[in-house]
């Protein structure tokens, strides 16, 4: 029981010290309770001390200064070089912007040469699909077994249905089975 008093005891010293403490320094009190307002009275009014802390401001005011203008400067430098950078970026988009126009002009063309290329094998194949029309159906049908299956599909699948039939009846049995398939997925 008695160490709880003593622990006790030595817990409220320790409050004690804390809480004096706080409160000095909330009043920024001069711990040993000497505020100086003694002491300089005393001293006259330029007295070393007051000297000391004027060159000190004074060094403190250069410093800041100093550094206010070393970041003004290194401020300056950064908006230069993004100034540089901007004019750099504006260079790159205007070229970016020319690449875009002359691929636009491209793939224009580009379709313009395939519609183009497209019609003229749309006039040959219209020029085939008249040939193989007129002839006579052995002879086309002998022509059409040499030909590609898809481009005999596509060639009779563009003709009109009797002359296809007179052609087919004298097409390989095999290959006229693969073509008639053709034309009825197309």
């Amino acid at each position: 029981m008695r160490i709880f008093i003593l622990i006790f005891l030595a817990s409220l010293i320790l409050a004690k010290i804390l809480l004096g403490s706080v409160f000095m320094y909330q009043l920024k009190a001069d711990p040993l309770g000497l505020e100086g307002h003694a002491i300089a009275s005393e001293l006259p009014e330029n007295s070393e001390g007051e000297t000391k802390d004027q060159t000190t401001t004074a060094k403190k005011q250069d410093f800041d200064m100093d550094f206010l203008l070393k970041k003004q400067t290194d401020l300056h430098h950064q908006e230069e070089e993004l100034a540089k950078k901007k004019v750099e970026l504006m260079a790159i988009q205007e070229e970016i912007n020319r690449k875009i126009e002359s691929l636009t002009l491209l793939r224009n063309e580009i379709r313009s040469q395939v519609n183009q290329k497209k019609s003229i094998e749309d006039a040959k194949l219209r020029h085939l699909i008249k040939a193989y029309s007129a002839m006579k159906p052995q002879k086309a049908a002998t022509l059409i077994e040499k030909l590609d299956i898809n481009f005999a599909i596509e060639l009779l699948s563009k003709m009109k249905g009797d002359a296809v039939g007179s052609i087919l009846t004298f097409v390989e049995v095999g290959k006229a089975a693969k073509i008639s398939e053709g034309l009825a997925k197309r």
